[in-house]
C-alpha cells in the first residue's frame, strides 16, 4: 500500500525525529520507509497513521521526584567532615580490631549511592524510548530492531567526577572486578575510579559516542560492555537508571546481550519490566519475572508503609492508539491473572515468606502499567507511581537502613573498644598471670588443632552428604512430576484454555521444580548451620577451658568475624549464606565496616530488624541463568478433533521437550555448583579463622613477653582503643524519626 507518509508528516507539522521517537525506530528507518511506503510492516503502518492523524498533544514531561536525599546527604557530609577533622589515629595492629575512621569513610561512599532503577525486558519492548521519556531527554539510542548492546548506566551530571569532562564513556568488561569464577561484579563505586577509566575506557565524548558504539550495528566488533552516561535529568536526583540490552526471544537465552542483562539485574533496587501491550507477558516473560522477583530487594521489611511489591513495575509498552481504552483495561488484568496463577506457588510464595505479607492477585495487578508517550493518559499512572516510589517511599527505606547500620557500627565499636580496654588493662595489671594462661593455651594447642580438624572434616563430610541428598530428592521429584500422566493432570487442573496451556505449562513446571529444589537446599543448608557453629566452638572452647585455670583468656578473639572475613573475594557462598543469615540481628556480635557491605549483599539487616531470607533459586542460578528456555515449539502444536485429548498430547510434547533440552541436567549442574561453592567458601573461611588464630597467639606472646617492652605495647594499644572509643562516641548523627520504618 503506497501511502504518502512524507506528505502526511509535513501536513502534521512533524519532523522525522518525532516519528522515530514515537515509533521507537531510527530516523534512517523513517526516511527509508517514507521513500518506499510499501515496505512498511502492517503493524508499524497502523501505528504510524495513528500518530499522523491524531491531534497534537502536549509532550509528556520527564519524571521529577524532587531532591529526596538532600537532608540525607547533608548528614553524611557532616559525618564525613567529622571524620576528616579527627586527628589521625594509628592503625591498631591486633587480631580482628575495631573499625577505624577510614573504615567508616569507605562505608559512607556506599551509602551515597542512589538506588538503581533497572529497565529490562524483551529486545523489542521499547525500553530505551521509555527511559528517554522518563528522563525527559532523547539521549539514549532507540530503534525498531534490537538496539542497545551495552549496559547503560545513566547518572545525574552532578554525580560526574571532577576529573571527567565527557557525557559518555564506553568501557570493556575488564573495567569491572571479577570473582573467583571470572564472573563480573558490577560495583557502582568503580564509576568514580579515574585510574580504571584511564585503563579500560575504549571511547568517550558526547552523546554521538553512545549512538555509535552502544547499539548493534557497524561497530559490533568493538568490545564494548557498558556505557556511563551523564544527563541533567530531575529523575536522576532520586535514582540511577540502568538500561539493559533486551532478552532474546529464542529458547537458548545465552547471547552476550542476555548475559549482560542477567548480571545487571542483580544490582536492581527497582525493576521496570517492559513487555509490548500486544501479547503482553508471554511465557518467556513469566520465567524472567520469576527470577527478577527472587533477586529483588524487599523494602517492605524496612518500612511498613512501603507498598507490597512496590519496587516492581510491569509495563505494557507500545500501547498505541490502535488499542482502544477498553482493550487496555483488560490487558493488565489478564496478564496479572496469568502471572499470578503461574507464580503463586513459586516466586510469589517465597516473596510472601520474605516480606511476611499476603500477596493477592490484586496486589500483583497494581504493579501493571501502560505506556505510550504520545498519550499522557497512557503514561500518567506509571509516572505518578514511580515518582512517589523514588521520591518518597524508597528514600525512607534507604534512610532507615543506613541509620540503623550507622548506629549499629557506632554502638558495636564503642562496646568492642570498652571490652578491649578492660581486657588489656587487666593484662597490664598482671602480665605474669596472663603469661601463664598463654602457656596453658599453647600446651593445649595440639589437642585444639586435632579437635578443630575433626570438626572441619565433619563439616566437609556433611556437605558431601547434603549434596548427595539434594541430588536424590531432586531426581525423585522430577521423576514423579515429569511423566506424561502427571503433566496431563497438571494441565487439566491448571488450565482451561488451550493457548494458555501451551504457553504456560513449561514455565509452570520449571517453577514447581525450582521451588521443590529450593526447599531441599534450604532444609539441608539449615542442617549445616549447627555443624559450622560446632566447628567455630572449638576455638571458643580453647579460650574458655584453659587447663589448670578457672578463668578464660582476657584478650578477646572475634571468631565469627575471622570466619566471615574469609568470604571476602568470593562471588558465591553456597550454604554459608544461610549460616550468615542465621546471625539475625547479630546481637552483641561485633562487625567491622567492610562486613556490613558483605552481609548487606546477602540480604542481612545490620543492627537488628529484618531477618534475611535467601533466594535459593537465584543462588543456584535459576532457568534464565542456567540457559534454560521454554518450549517455544509447543506454541505450534496443532490440535485434532479425534484421538487423544489435547491435554494428553500437550503433556507428551512437554515431557519430550524437557528431555530434548536437557533441562534436568542443567539444574543438576546447578546443584553441583551450589555445594561446590559451599565447600570452597567453608574451606576458605576455616583457613581464615586458623590464620587469625595463629596471629592471635603471636599477639598474646608479644604482649606477655618478658623480653620485650610488653607494658609499653599494651599501653599503646589501650591509648588507641580509647581514641577509637571517643571517636565513635562522638559521631554526630540525629535520628530521622521515620514513624513507619524500623
Amino acid at each position: 500500500m503506497n501511502i504518502d507518509l512524507l506528505g502526511y508528516r509535513q501536513k502534521a507539522g512533524m519532523q522525522q525525529v518525532d516519528i522515530a521517537n514515537a515509533l521507537s525506530i531510527s530516523t534512517e528507518e523513517v526516511d527509508a520507509y517514507e521513500k518506499a511506503p510499501a515496505n512498511v510492516p502492517q503493524e508499524l503502518l497502523v501505528q504510524w497513521m495513528q500518530i499522523l492523524l491524531s491531534p497534537p498533544i502536549q509532550p509528556l514531561k520527564g519524571i521529577d521526584p524532587g531532591s529526596p536525599y538532600t537532608e540525607f546527604y547533608r548528614r553524611l557530609n557532616l559525618l564525613d567532615q567529622y571524620i576528616n577533622s579527627t586527628l589521625p589515629i594509628d592503625k591498631l595492629d591486633i587480631p580482628t580490631p575495631p573499625n577505624t575512621p577510614n573504615d567508616l569513610r569507605k562505608q559512607l561512599k556506599r551509602y551515597r549511592k542512589k538506588p538503581n532503577l533497572v529497565l529490562t525486558g524483551g529486545f523489542d519492548a521499547g525500553k530505551s524510548h521509555l527511559a528517554n521519556t522518563m528522563l525527559g531527554t532523547k539521549n539514549l539510542p532507540v530503534g525498531y530492531q534490537p538496539a542497545t548492546r551495552v549496559i547503560t548506566f545513566v547518572r545525574h551530571v552532578e554525580d560526574r567526577p571532577q576529573w571527567c569532562e565527557d557525557d559518555v564513556l564506553i568501557v570493556n568488561d575488564d573495567f569491572w572486578l571479577k570473582d573467583e569464577k571470572g564472573k563480573i561484579i558490577l560495583d557502582f563505586l568503580l564509576l568514580d575510579d579515574q585510574d580504571r577509566f584511564e585503563k579500560y575506557c575504549i571511547q568517550s565524548g558526547s552523546f554521538d559516542v553512545l549512538q555509535k558504539y552502544g547499539i548493534h550495528g557497524e561497530n559490533e566488533d568493538i568490545a564494548a560492555h557498558a556505557a556511563v552516561v551523564y544527563i541533567n535529568s530531575p529523575l536522576l536526583k532520586a535514582c540511577n537508571l540502568i538500561d539493559l540490552p533486551g532478552f532474546s526471544d529464542q529458547p537458548d537465552e545465552v547471547s552476550k546481550d542476555v548475559e549482560k542483562a542477567n548480571s545487571a539485574a542483580q544490582i536492581a533496587d527497582i525493576v521496570i519490566y517492559a513487555s509490548p501491550a500486544k501479547g503482553h507477558i508471554n511465557a518467556q516473560d513469566m520465567l524472567r519475572l520469576s527470577n527478577l522477583l527472587s533477586l529483588l530487594p524487599a523494602p517492605e521489611n524496612e518500612c511498613k508503609n512501603f507498598p507490597t511489591l512496590g519496587n516492581l513495575f510491569i509495563v505494557a509498552t507500545h500501547a498505541d492508539p490502535s488499542i482502544s481504552n477498553e482493550q487496555l483495561q483488560t490487558i493488565p488484568f489478564g496478564a496479572a491473572r496469568r502471572l499470578y496463577k503461574q507464580l503463586k506457588e513459586g516466586a510469589l510464595k517465597d516473596r510472601r515468606e520474605l516480606i511476611n505479607r499476603d500477596i493477592y492477585q490484586q496486589d500483583l495487578q497494581r504493579r501493571f502499567f501502560i505506556f505510550w508517550s504520545e498519550r499522557p493518559d497512557r503514561c500518567q499512572g506509571l509516572f505518578n507511581d514511580l515518582t512517589k516510589l523514588v521520591g518518597e517511599f524508597l528514600p525512607q527505606t534507604v534512610m532507615s537502613r543506613v541509620e540503623r547500620e550507622i548506629n549499629a557500627i557506632k554502638e558495636a565499636n564503642i562496646d568492642k573498644c570498652a571490652k578491649g580496654i578492660e581486657a588489656y588493662q587487666k593484662t597490664l595489671d598482671d602480665i605474669d598471670s596472663q603469661r601463664k594462661q598463654l602457656e596453658s593455651l599453647e600446651e593445649n594447642e595440639a589437642n585444639r588443632k586435632k579437635e578443630t580438624q575433626n570438626k572441619r572434616d565433619y563439616v566437609i563430610k556433611l556437605i558431601n552428604n547434603f549434596k548427595k541428598d539434594t541430588h536424590t530428592s531432586f531426581k525423585e521429584y522430577t521423576n514423579k512430576i515429569l511423566t506424561v500422566d502427571a503433566v496431563e493432570e497438571i494441565i487439566r487442573n491448571q488450565y482451561e484454555d488451550k493457548k494458555e496451556a501451551k504457553e504456560g505449562i513449561s514455565g509452570y513446571l520449571i517453577e514447581k521444580i525450582q521451588r521443590d529444589l529450593g526447599q531441599t537446599i534450604k532444609s539441608n543448608s539449615d542442617k549445616l548451620k549447627d555443624a559450622i557453629e560446632d566447628f567455630l566452638g572449638s576455638y571458643q572452647e580453647a579460650l574458655l577451658k584453659l587447663p589448670n585455670f578457672d578463668i578464660s583468656m582476657e584478650i578477646p578473639f572475634d571468631i565469627k568475624g575471622a570466619f566471615l572475613g574469609g568470604l571476602a573475594g568470593l562471588g558465591s557462598y553456597g550454604a554459608l549464606a544461610v549460616w550468615a543469615a542465621s546471625l539475625g540481628n547479630l546481637g552483641g556480635y561485633i562487625l567491622v565496616a567492610k562486613l556490613v557491605s558483605l552481609l548487606s549483599a546477602l540480604g542481612i539487616s545490620i543492627g537488628g530488624g529484618t531477618a534475611a531470607v535467601i533466594a535459593f533459586v537465584a543462588t543456584i542460578g535459576g532457568p534464565i541463568f542456567l540457559g534454560i528456555g521454554i518450549a517455544a515449539a509447543l506454541a505450534s502444536l496443532a490440535w485434532s478433533l479425534f484421538g487423544e485429548s489435547w491435554q494428553k498430547r500437550l503433556a507428551k510434547q512437554t515431557v519430550k521437550y524437557f528431555q530434548e533440552q536437557n533441562i534436568i541436567d542443567k539444574f543438576t549442574d546447578g546443584i553441583d555448583e551450589f555445594w561446590q561453592d559451599t565447600t570452597k567458601s567453608f574451606n576458605q573461611c576455616a583457613d581464615a579463622v586458623e590464620k587469625d588464630w595463629q596471629k592471635y597467639l603471636d599477639h598474646l606472646r608479644e604482649i606477655t613477653s618478658p623480653e620485650m617492652d610488653s607494658k609499653e605495647r599494651i599501653e599503646e594499644i589501650i591509648k588507641i582503643l580509647e581514641e577509637l572509643q571517643n571517636f565513635f562516641k562522638q559521631i554526630p548523627w540525629l535520628s530521622f524519626n521515620l514513624k513507619d520504618c524500623m
